[in-house]
């Protein structure tokens, strides 16, 4: 059969695979990425070995670009409280009577919050028992106070940096970090697993999340495993040449010990994502239900959307982890255009919408699969954002409120401290910006402990850890 392979979508599940450089005219038909984690296919990755327990465990991180404004996903509805949230956000605020009230196990020290309704599906969990929200967390190397804050003393590197937070937040240092603290979890997790190249997987492109020590992390593509169908392709990008170039390039075997490294790492990186797609077909997830969500002010459906489609992939990884003999996995799936500055509120439902329905859509299928309690999901951004309007918008801020959820997590609760959404207060350093009062540290720090880490590991992948507290304890 003559298949004839669009260059669109060609490279796109070459991109899916990581990046490396051609090396010679012989990979003339192969100037795409291949996913350099297949180095450790078929072998155990070095690395130490967590205590794993039995039993499978995967958590997801699901970051959220641009610095998301979570004031306005839980508001405090109490008569004090929402009086100076409304007095705070002005015309940012929600109103009132568009806000689902939260349970009464949800109070803390007699105040009450509520949900928009834009998070319903997002809120049934938490009423449900198996979400919860993580207050005022953010990144910090050690606790400080609103006075040493504005004295310059134990202030994080380059914050309200998109770049550097988004980092920070994900490896605990600016951007140009070589590890994150999720790479690192999967450094003491891999040698677990049947397929140590699946241990870290990211459906949301190259991220220092996942970058580890000894582990590399494997890429997807939102649609699934990157594979590459152009080895029996007559035509490849409109070029008949191209198939057999990129044969050539993987039967290569020439002098060239770069060359023929380079054929080894080609042919392990198909071979993987081959294993991926076979194990993934024969355990397929539940299908994205064609749910109405806004996209802007423009209407779509859910199964249309990016963050839909990578948790669909997750999914169906997860439903695969018996066929792959994995153990331990953390993902890393993303959404991006947070950094509301302007048009707030007209742009902020339709993100709401499609990441309450995205993580509802995935905690159903976990739940349909009988996985729920063996995977936790935890959102993360940039930082947060400022609680005063900018006359349409907020700006960059740093503490931040997040959501944690699963089977394995102490639901129905708020964790930490839920600062007054008030100017001038302890925990404001400025319009608005919350002082974090939960280190990011102690919020990774529960979920690696339920992934079996123990409190040595953890100061491995947290090395801040021990400035901090005890860590909150969400987790069962």
């Amino acid at each position: 059969m003559n298949q004839n392979h669009s260059r669109r979508g060609f490279l796109r599940r070459l991109t899916a695979m990581g990046s490396l450089r051609p090396l010679s005219s012989l990979q003339a038909a192969a100037p795409f990425g291949t996913q350099l984690a297949a180095l450790a296919a078929m072998a155990a990755q070095p690395g130490h070995a967590a205590t794993t327990g039995g039993g499978y465990k995967a958590l997801v991180c699901v970051f959220l670009h641009g610095g998301s404004d979570m004031h306005n996903w839980i508001v405090p509805v109490d008569t004090d409280g929402y009086a100076e949230y409304a007095r705070a956000r002005g015309d940012l605020a929600w109103p009132k009577a568009k806000l689902r009230p939260l349970s009464s196990t949800s109070q803390a020290e007699g105040r009450a919050f509520a949900m928009p309704q834009e998070i319903a599906p997002l809120a049934k969990w938490y009423e449900a028992g198996k979400a919860a929200v993580i207050a005022n967390v953010g990144p910090l190397s050690r606790p400080i106070s609103k006075s040493e804050y504005s004295a310059g003393i134990g202030v994080p590197k380059k914050l309200f940096s998109h770049n550097d937070q988004a980092s920070t937040w994900q490896s605990l240092a600016p951007e140009g970090a070589s590890s994150g603290w999720g790479g690192r979890m999967a450094d003491l997790l891999a040698t677990a697993n049947g397929y140590p190249v699946f241990t870290a997987t990211s459906a949301a492109g190259n991220t220092v999340f996942l970058t580890g020590h000894s582990v590399t992390q494997f890429q997807v593509a939102p649609e699934g495993a990157a594979i590459i169908n152009g080895l029996a392709a007559t035509n490849i990008f409109g070029s008949n040449r191209a198939p057999g170039a990129l044969q050539k390039a993987l039967a290569s075997s020439g002098p060239d010990l770069i060359q023929r490294e380079y054929s080894r790492i080609l042919q392990r990186s198909i071979s993987a994502n081959s294993v991926l797609q076979l194990a993934m077909n024969s355990a397929a997830a539940p299908e994205i239900p064609a749910t109405a969500v806004l996209n802007g002010t423009a209407e779509t459906t859910l199964n249309q959307t990016n963050l839909a489609m990578q948790l669909r992939t997750v999914a169906q990884m997860i439903a695969a982890n018996q066929r792959l003999g994995m153990r331990r996995q953390v993902f890393f799936v993303s959404m991006g255009g947070f950094d509301t500055h302007a048009d707030q509120m007209r742009i902020q439902p339709g993100q709401m919408q499609q990441v309450a329905h995205s993580i509802d859509y995935f905690l159903s299928a976990m739940e349909s699969l009988g996985m729920l309690d063996a995977v936790t999901l935890f959102t993360a951004s940039d930082f947060g954002r400022t609680l005063l309007s900018n006359g349409d918008g907020s700006d960059h801020g740093w503490g931040s409120h997040h959501f944690v959820a699963g089977g394995g997590v102490k639901g129905r609760r708020i964790y930490g401290d839920f600062p007054i959404p008030a100017l001038g207060t302890s925990t404001d350093i400025g319009s608005g910006r919350l002082l974090p009062t939960t280190a990011v540290s102690q919020m990774a720090a529960s979920m690696g402990s339920w992934l079996g880490l123990s409190s040595a590991e953890l100061k491995f992948v947290l090395p801040d850890l021990a400035q901090f507290g005890p860590p909150p304890n969400f987790m069962i």
